[in-house]
């Protein structure tokens, strides 16, 4: 899991990278800790001066909170991470399936008007996924900000419409 810490600025690994290196080090692969460390990249890059100042503060002995407990406060707060409620497992669920419902209610016009075709068939198989990581709004990605938020859903649907397109685009090949 060390690999995702490269996703951080060299600043942040500097001040932070050998503390969590060394938390990561016997642990397993988890979906959970992989996302939490990829929004965590990208709140670092969004808001640097508040992770820098965060940084200064801890050096100085001002701030006690350091990274290795920030992780290990969200490793222990259970299945999704802090104050991840009934109500937000509900969210999640309905937001999963309202979105998966629209981008198929949205795919289905293309599928009946184009016909069978490999590309238009791996577009289709996207409104699960895409529902799935919109979902995760309300339970892995809850606490962060709307703009971690927004970049994380936003940049895995760009990836996943890539890789869905290219799978079609092989398919439609061979």
């Amino acid at each position: 899991m060390t690999w995702l810490l490269a996703l951080y600025p060299r600043r942040w690994r500097r001040r932070y990278g050998a503390e969590v290196a060394e938390l990561l080090a016997g642990r397993r692969f988890s979906v959970r800790l992989a996302i939490d460390l990829a929004a965590g990249a990208i709140d670092v890059w969004l808001h640097p001066a508040q992770t820098l100042a965060a940084a200064s503060a801890a050096a100085s002995g001002k701030d006690e909170t350091t990274m290795l407990n920030r992780i290990l406060r969200f490793d222990c707060a259970g299945a999704y991470g802090p104050g991840v409620s009934k109500e937000d497992a509900w969210k999640a669920g309905l937001s999963m399936v309202v979105v998966t419902l629209a981008l198929t209610a949205a795919w289905l016009p293309l599928r009946l008007s184009v016909g069978e075709h490999p590309v238009v068939d791996s577009i289709g198989m996207m409104p699960f996924f895409v529902g799935l990581v919109v979902s995760m709004r309300y339970t892995y990605l809850k606490g962060r900000s709307p703009a971690v938020q927004a970049v994380f859903i936003g940049g895995v649907t760009l990836a996943l419409t890539l890789v869905f397109l290219a799978a079609g685009l092989i398919a439609a090949r061979i």
